[in-house]
């Protein structure tokens, strides 16, 4: 890991350079992990491959203001997920508010968690409607608290925590079903 680290940095100052080769080995080292990151907030190829391509424009155009170049991974991720919140912002998606009594859900699971296959989850999480949808990613896979959430996407906490315990409900839901299924 430490020497992949030290490679990047080379890269990326290579890129400072205007190095073509060193962008494109930065794209192939990022961009199905970052492709993967914006499929599951826009459930749409098309969509996720502009944003894809866009966050490594950005990324590079503004490479010189990264400090810490060991950090481009996380920096490029941060990159892709503020192009997917402000995708959806263009396309004016309106969460709707929740009475502040009912974000107090919760999502209870019934006996023993199963052990489910990660690709099914993500098929799943992309069949799920795009409020809830977008909140779930945010909270359960890159980690932003219900005030990030609230923030990004110009929504209540409340309803950050309401879609989020809705979207959890119907994943579980969708998840048994499949395995009652199979």
């Amino acid at each position: 890991m430490k020497e992949m680290i030290h490679i990047n940095s080379r890269v990326i100052e290579k890129c400072l350079d205007g190095d073509i080769k060193a962008q494109y080995q930065l794209y192939k080292q990022y961009s199905k992990a970052m492709y993967n990151i914006a499929i599951r907030f826009l459930n749409n190829k098309m969509d996720a491959e502009d944003i894809l391509q866009d966050s490594f424009i950005t990324a590079f155009n503004r490479l010189e203001e990264l400090q810490n170049r060991d950090l481009f991974g996380s920096w490029l991720k941060r990159i892709v997920i503020n192009n997917c919140i402000s995708f959806h912002r263009k396309r004016k998606i309106a969460f709707e508010e929740i009475d502040e009594q009912r974000h107090g859900e919760t999502v209870e699971i019934d006996g023993e968690v199963p052990v489910v296959d990660s690709a099914l989850v993500h098929r799943v999480i992309r069949e799920l409607p795009h409020k809830g949808r977008t909140v779930l990613v945010l909270r359960a896979l890159e980690g932003y608290t219900h005030k990030e959430i609230a923030e990004a996407l110009d929504i209540s906490v409340s309803t950050s925590k309401t879609q989020y315990s809705r979207a959890l409900s119907l994943l579980n839901k969708k998840l048994k079903g499949k395995a009652d299924v199979n």
